[in-house]
């Protein structure tokens, strides 16, 4: 039972793939997926990428470090963040048709 469901999970995972790859013409356009997502989409990816490498890799050292407080003041930072290069960065690197601060 457990294998049927682990094989229909792989099974829906590389169609989703293989359907997705042949919307994707060149790695500009697998960047910034066409740039054709919509802003609940986006947003949710980067909060989860942000927020998922972040509760992974630092915040049990930020907790040993400097305690309960630390960890809860640091998802306001985080999120003030995210909003201000969202308000400030983004729309000059859309404008400029760039995909990283780098890039400019």
């Amino acid at each position: 039972m457990l294998m049927s469901f682990v094989t229909l999970y792989l099974l829906l995972s590389v169609s989703i793939g293989l359907y997705a790859s042949s919307r994707v013409h060149n790695a500009r356009d697998f960047v910034v997926a066409g740039r054709s997502l919509p802003l609940p989409i986006v947003t949710a990816t980067v909060f989860a990428t942000w927020f998922g490498a972040e509760t992974v890799l630092g915040i049990s050292a930020t907790f040993v470090k400097d305690g309960m407080g630390a960890v809860v003041a640091d998802p306001f930072g985080a999120s003030m963040c995210l909003i201000i290069a969202g308000l400030f960065f983004a729309p000059l690197l859309y404008r400029m048709n760039l995909l990283t601060i780098g890039d400019y």
